[in-house]
């Protein structure tokens, strides 16, 4: 990687600042260093791409569904779990903003 002329690539997603509210929120100083940042945003970036990789590669051609992703993470019991605490919590969102527009205009 070169530093002198590194320009950010308009494609390529920047979690750093998340990663920075994320570290610090898990103990690390408010301000952590650009390089412990750099290696957690590779890290997290290729481990999406290795696993949206997989599950274009398993399912429909050309398609990730939800199912493929809890599939390809099925034997990691904390990732599958919170995904799936996620998956619920977001169904109940659903449905509560649903209830409250019929609500909003069924007086």
């Amino acid at each position: 990687m070169d530093d002198e002329n590194e320009t950010e690539d308009p494609k390529k997603p920047s979690l750093s600042r998340e990663i920075k509210f994320m570290m610090y929120g898990f103990g690390d100083d408010p301000c952590p260093y650009t390089q412990s940042i750099a290696l957690i945003e590779d890290i997290v970036l290729n481990y999406i791409n290795e696993i949206s990789l997989s599950a274009l590669n398993m399912g429909k051609k050309g398609k990730i569904t939800v199912e493929d992703i809890l599939h390809l993470i099925r034997h990691d019991t904390k990732k599958y779990g919170r995904a799936k605490e996620l998956l619920i919590s977001n169904d109940e969102i659903k449905k509560a903003r649903k209830g409250f527009e019929e609500d909003k205009y069924h007086f």
